[in-house]
């Protein structure tokens, strides 16, 4: 209850402690509150977030990022707040949270048509956030946000959704989906967990995937499709992969035994699944997967289920504005 009286009052006051316009005055410091917004997800890294919050916000605040604070309340509501904020006239959003609160913002500044997305990296995985260079460490990330450089980077479209850094669908989606029940430990751990648990449960199917080059029909494993490197806290399922090109980067792994799982699965932890037999790695601007029965799959964490007969995906070049280090 306390929790819950705290997270009201941010959202009342939208600023953060020590922060807004009117501590900035006389301070020495910066204040961003007419440009920047900041979106936090108290759900991240297993409610830690929301815990820590009132401690990381006054951080914050000491590093110059002083900025009107709201919280997420429920799945896809990021991508409400991103793009509010931006009709708003805020100029950059700072995301405070893991993968899928980052996808759900860069999709509503996408939908809004403009502004700039910063990251805190206070998720489970932070994958995107590696992909862009942005540091873990939260100081110097919080500094990124504050005085880094902008740059344009693809986002990847698949039906009315957007996604920033990856899509994993079968195992991986699979594996997301046990990840996010897990909430005793945190970063690759969570998921080098749900992978184990799920590793010989899974189901394949045969499908048919086709590019504009390329045409396989066969089983199914894994499909990752991939704007950056690494998903699921630093499995480098498309190690070359990075996300200003304007294609995408997809891995297809073919159904193999119980000891053959066992193998990709550390070959992923590597970045060389690429080597293994029955593994199909490719460059596209789109790519479309026909199948027959639905597919647990995910969406830069945030878990979907894809329906048959097909799912579509393309890049969108240059979609999205991000800071980035200098």
């Amino acid at each position: 209850m306390i929790l819950h009286g705290v997270w009201k009052y941010f959202r009342r006051s939208r600023f953060s402690p020590g922060g807004g316009a009117s501590s900035a005055r006389g301070t020495g410091r910066v204040c961003y509150a007419a440009a920047v917004r900041i979106i936090v997800n108290p759900a991240a890294a297993g409610g830690r977030l929301g815990r820590e919050w009132p401690q990381t916000a006054q951080r914050l605040a000491g590093w110059d990022l002083s900025a009107p604070v709201v919280f997420t309340e429920a799945p896809g509501h990021a991508t409400e707040l991103a793009a509010a904020a931006v009709g708003e006239g805020v100029q950059r959003v700072v995301v405070a949270g893991g993968d899928g609160t980052v996808c759900e913002a860069a999709e509503g500044l996408h939908r809004a048509g403009r502004g700039e997305l910063a990251i805190l990296p206070l998720g489970t995985g932070n994958d995107s956030a590696r992909t862009l260079g942005v540091p873990a460490d939260l100081e110097e990330a919080a500094r990124v946000a504050t005085s880094g450089r902008c740059k344009p980077v693809d986002l990847i479209r698949i039906g009315d959704r957007m996604v920033l850094n990856a899509i994993g669908v079968g195992l991986t989606g699979d594996i997301n989906d046990r990840a996010v029940r897990i909430k005793w430990v945190r970063g690759f751990t969570v998921y080098l967990i749900a992978a184990l648990s799920a590793l010989f449960r899974f189901r394949t199917q045969t499908v048919r995937m086709v590019t504009e080059e390329r045409n396989y029909e066969g089983t199914i494993l894994i499909l990752a499709v991939h704007g950056g490197p690494t998903t699921g806290g630093g499995f480098a399922l498309t190690p070359g992969a990075v996300p200003d090109d304007g294609l995408l980067d997809a891995c297809l792994v073919e159904e193999v035994g119980p000891l053959g799982r066992l193998a990709r699965l550390v070959a992923a932890m590597r970045g060389t699944l690429g080597r293994k037999k029955g593994t199909h790695e490719l460059q596209a601007p789109w790519l479309e997967l026909h199948f027959s029965k639905s597919m647990p799959a995910h969406l830069d964490g945030n878990s979907v289920t894809l329906d048959p007969p097909l799912a579509r995906f393309e890049v969108v070049p240059g979609a999205l504005k991000v800071v980035v280090p200098q």
